[in-house]
Formats: C-alpha cells, structure tokens, sequence
C-alpha cells in the first residue's frame, strides 16, 4: 500500500519574511483615528489593503473581508460616537483589530 503525501500550496517569498518580520517586532496597540480601504489594489497584482491610522502612522491588514471592511467603515460612520476600532499591530503590520464600544 503506498502511502499517500498531502501538499499545500508554498506560501510566497514576501510572506514568510512578513510573518518572521512581524513575529520578531514588538506587538503595540491603540485606537484608529482615521480609515483608508482600497477599493482596487494598486499596483496591480498586489494585495488589497484596509488602512488604519493608529499609533501616529498608517498601519495596513491585507486582503480584509467584507465583514471586516463593514465593521470598520460602521464604527467610523456611526454618528453617535459609540464605537471605536482598537488595533494591534507590529511595524506597519496589523495582526489584530476589534471593534468595540467605547
């Protein structure tokens, strides 16, 4: 009987280094100010990015989902100020974010 082997598809170059990048950072968190969601990426061929302004620069989550974008777009559209977006990140690198009430 032979044995079968299981292959996932090899993560890219760039990938790893961002990951091993971000794992020897310090991790730091705040609360977003200001959003930015590419619509379109740009260039061509890379990731599409949600970007957030914390911690007195421009942090960026590739490749969000809809819930994410949604989430993100209603805390800072919500009139009434109740809601805020609190992001972990390392470098320009966004590992986690919440939306929570203040």
């Amino acid at each position: 009987m032979a044995s079968q082997h299981h292959f996932t598809a090899p993560e890219t170059l760039k990938g790893v280094e961002e990951r091993a990048k971000a794992l020897t950072l310090a991790v730091a968190s705040g609360v977003a100010t200001k959003y930015w969601l590419e619509l379109l990426a740009y260039p061509p061929g890379s990731a599409r990015s949600l970007w957030l302004y914390v911690g007195g620069d421009w942090r960026r989550l590739d490749n969000p989902n809809q819930g994410m974008q949604l989430s993100v777009q209603d805390a800072f559209a919500n009139a009434s100020n109740r809601l805020e977006v609190a992001v972990w990140y390392s470098g320009d690198v966004i590992v986690g974010l919440v939306v929570r009430t203040k």
